[in-house]
């Protein structure tokens, strides 16, 4: 097997041909002066081909390169190719909110699988179960809440790890299994006098305590800014953040900060300054599985 690497996921990559014991392949990218992308697999292709490549922004570029990359190892002779997105764009567009909108994680999945692509790994997917709606070929879902966990090993006392909210509460609960510490997902609650709207955890004190919070993505930090304030005030110690994808838009890093959050922490799904934890190793043991 064969590891094809982008420029959006060149890293990741190459830490998956070494864990792998496979040969790393770059493929030729560059941009017509029209704008339109060319890609180019550059030697003649045998076997299985793994092939690596993120949806981080420009999200719509890199699209397009995926479904030229899928083609073109196809076209270059691989018999399958086992695309590994770690970043999937789109996902959270996993239903029609409104009438006349589209299911953009549908639409892209659907997509990937016309372009040939045999197989498909994501890490950490909005909506796992939309692998199961829009794809007939083997898929994957990574997810990497125990290395992130493991990172904070040994460094919080006295922990608390929350979800920001009920439905990510699975991520809270796996974190807290790693690092023997309670879990508690935050809840908004209205007063009916004043009308103030109050995030806190649903039932587990927080005083005096180190908490961290986990989530898949972070984007602009607005969720996770309010909530740290909110631990803090309630007497936390110190705050911690983990997410599977740091986004980290419209300056979160910065806004995470100041709202006295100690530090962030994130996977190398999308390159970024907090990414220090790697998803090499659970992508690569899906990959095992496959090659079986």
């Amino acid at each position: 097997m064969t590891v094809i690497a982008t420029s959006s996921s060149l890293g990741l990559a190459a830490k998956l041909s070494r864990l792998l014991s496979r040969e790393l392949l770059v493929a030729e990218e560059k941009v017509f002066p029209d704008g339109e992308k060319y890609l180019r697999i550059p030697k003649r292709l045998e076997g299985d081909v793994l092939l690596v490549h993120s949806l981080h922004q420009p999200q719509d570029e890199r699209f397009v390169q995926l479904l030229l990359a899928v083609d073109a190892a196809k076209g270059a002779g691989a018999s399958r190719v086992i695309v590994v997105v770690p970043y999937f764009a789109y996902a959270r567009q996993d239903k029609r909110f409104l009438e006349g909108e589209p299911v953009s994680v549908g639409a892209l999945l659907k997509a990937v699988e016309a372009a040939g692509a045999d197989a498909l790994a994501v890490v950490d997917i909005h909506k796992p179960s939309s692998l199961d709606e829009w794809l007939r070929i083997p898929h994957f879902n990574v997810l990497p809440v125990g290395e992130l966990a493991g990172y904070f090993r040994g460094k919080l006392r006295d922990p608390v790890v929350l979800a920001p909210d009920k439905g990510a509460l699975h991520r809270a609960q796996l974190a807290a299994q790693v690092l023997g510490a309670e879990y508690d997902y935050l809840e908004k609650s209205r007063d009916r006098v004043t009308g103030e709207v109050k995030i806190a955890p649903k039932s587990v004190d927080v005083d005096g305590r180190d908490v961290l919070f986990i989530d898949d993505i972070i984007s602009t930090g607005g969720t996770l800014v309010a909530a740290a304030k909110e631990v803090l005030a309630l007497g936390a110690k110190r705050v911690y953040a983990a997410c599977t994808h740091a986004l980290l838009v419209s300056g979160a890093l910065d806004k995470l900060y100041a709202a006295g959050v100690e530090e962030v922490v994130a996977t190398d799904t999308v390159p970024s300054p907090v990414s220090r934890v790697s998803v090499a190793e659970p992508i690569a043991e899906v990959v095992r599985k496959l090659l079986r």
